[in-house]
């Protein structure tokens, strides 16, 4: 048994050259996205133009809570090195003070030197535990990286649903105060009443208050989407009209089901139980010996009656092995306690990943039945809507249509318009949803 585990030391610092090849991928990843990271309070390099893509890439470049991420990231990197360092050389010097009389002359000074060598996997294995928390670290900051992409994306989406309405008020306005100068004008010749003049006038002023509501809305997303960007407070952030396209998913569930299992934030939980069975390792290595080298040089003076060897100092090699008796229990415990860590780990994944696929699955038929709803409302709804309000304003303005038909007919335009606004932010917020999900940008087709 003694054999196998010393077999199993001197494979272990073969393994230590991995483990640096392992540092220094990750420290490859951390170099390259530091250089993609705009520094703490440096102005972005290109403003935002208003699209959701823009503001996407001012979040991944200089989100405050990207740089936490990675800078939790880059403190784990640093830690490997010194879990995998040698313990330092001791250096000890004494003077005897009443020198010992040899033969050869008498020992006045001594000088040593002490190695301490642990069982060797308790460094490899120490190490490995610290580069899978560093790499659980990469898989966090990536994981953070999506949801950042998400709340961005709510955000924007928030903002641009109510520039949107606002737009669809002020034609509504528009189109009431040319129905309150025809109820005018038909009441100049007899052919109107007071109260269709009222009703109209009622219906303007509040929509007029539904629309000033949206200005104190807009200020509220606006704040949400620069905080969601970590954008300067005086860096403006225009909103682009026209909105991405709505489409749905061109892959199916189970391919997006597969590369969900992969996401970003299950791998940072399977990396930890990897870091907790290496610290299993290294807590069972304190059940084996440790070695200690020494070196010591006495220094001899001449002998009082000349003799061979008369002066000449000694050297002295020493070997000392420690006995792990008081401290196989301790090691023990922690080896389970590390393994109960590990376990929980990979149970945290598990559920996790159910979660993940539930998630998705919503998501995903969400994603879709609002492209359908959205063609629904573009097709159909809306230039019905339009076309039915265009028709009873026209027959009003020659005295064929009643005030409540108008009414009717200016409030299901209305509804319509705003309904497909909602579907359009709703249809984007669960893509990014889905998006954040999976892990990547997700591929559309045109609804048909």
């Amino acid at each position: 048994m003694l054999t196998t585990r010393l077999s199993a030391g001197a494979l272990a610092l073969v393994t230590l050259g991995c483990a640096a090849a392992h540092e220094d991928a990750l420290r490859a990843d951390l170099a390259r996205v530091e250089r993609e990271l705009r520094e703490p309070d440096a102005a972005p390099s290109d403003p935002p133009d208003g699209a959701l893509a823009g503001y996407v890439r001012l979040a991944l470049e200089g989100s405050p809570a990207i740089r936490a991420g990675y800078e939790r990231w880059r403190a784990a990197v640093h830690r490997i090195a010194p879990a995998r360092r040698m313990p330092d050389p001791m250096v000890t010097y004494a003077f005897y003070a009443l020198p010992v009389q040899t033969r050869v002359g008498p020992q006045r000074h001594r000088l040593g030197v002490r190695q301490a060598i642990p069982w060797p996997t308790a460094l490899t294995q120490a190490a490995d535990a610290r580069g899978h928390e560093a790499r659980a670290a990469q898989r966090a900051f990536e994981a953070e990286a999506l949801a950042v992409r998400e709340r961005v994306g709510r955000a924007w989406w928030a903002a641009w649903s109510i520039r949107r309405r606002r737009a669809v008020l002020d034609d509504q306005l528009a189109l009431l105060a040319s129905l309150v100068d025809a109820a005018r004008a038909r009441l100049e010749i007899g052919r109107g009443s007071l109260a269709d003049v009222s009703q109209l006038e009622l219906a303007r002023a509040r929509l007029a208050d539904q629309r000033a509501g949206l200005d104190e809305r807009e200020v509220a997303a606006l704040a949400a989407l620069r905080a969601a960007v970590g954008a300067p407070a005086d860096l403006a952030l225009p909103i682009a009209d026209e909105a991405p396209i709505a489409a749905r998913p061109a892959e199916s569930l189970a391919t997006l089901t597969s590369e969900a299992r992969a996401h970003p934030r299950l791998e940072a939980l399977e990396a930890r139980a990897r870091a907790h069975d290496a610290a299993a390792g290294a807590a069972e290595a304190g059940r084996f010996p440790s070695f200690v080298l020494g070196v010591d040089w006495i220094e001899t003076g001449d002998a009082a009656t000349p003799v061979p060897g008369s002066g000449d100092d000694a050297l002295l090699v020493s070997v000392g092995v420690s006995v792990p008796i008081f401290g196989q229990d301790a090691a023990g415990e922690a080896q389970r306690a590390a393994e109960a860590e590990g376990a929980a780990a990979r149970a945290d994944r598990r559920a996790a990943e159910d979660a993940a696929v539930a998630a998705l699955t919503e998501a995903w038929a969400g994603a879709s039945d609002a492209s359908r709803r959205l063609a629904l409302y573009d097709a159909t709804l809306l230039p019905q809507a339009e076309a039915a309000l265009e028709s009873v304003t026209g027959a009003y303005a020659v005295g064929e249509a009643s005030l409540p038909d108008v009414v009717l007919a200016v409030r299901a335009q209305l509804e319509i318009a705003l309904d497909a606004i909602e579907a359009r932010r709703d249809h984007g917020e669960r893509l990014a949803r889905l998006e954040a999900i999976v892990g990547r940008p997700i591929a559309l087709e045109a609804s048909r």
